[in-house]
């Protein structure tokens, strides 16, 4: 329904824009990056990849009609798989306590 609609599909767009806006934003207050540090951006993109990824995966396997326990299942090893392809500066980015 979504690929088909112009409409909705720029709306969704639009969203996933504003979302990574409003994360980056709360990574640059968290750490107190300055304006120009490029890399609450940059970590923000990394977050929004891995949340996009997850979610048409989840997207594709239900509208199959598959059983949420086993899509569930599927994606913890997909989250597994994506900790990996990321190295230890994202991975420990803005951890509360770790200042």
């Amino acid at each position: 329904m979504i690929e088909e609609a112009p409409a909705l599909r720029s709306r969704l767009w639009a969203i996933a824009q504003e979302v990574q806006a409003d994360l980056e934003a709360a990574l640059r207050e968290e750490t107190g990056a300055a304006d120009d540090d490029p890399l609450p951006h940059l970590m923000a993109g990394q977050v929004g990849w891995a949340h996009s990824t997850v979610m048409t995966v989840i997207g594709r396997e239900m509208a199959k009609g598959r059983n949420p326990r086993e899509v569930s299942r599927e994606v913890l090893g997909l989250l597994d798989d994506i900790e990996d392809l990321l190295n230890e500066k994202v991975l420990n980015y803005a951890v509360r306590g770790a200042r």
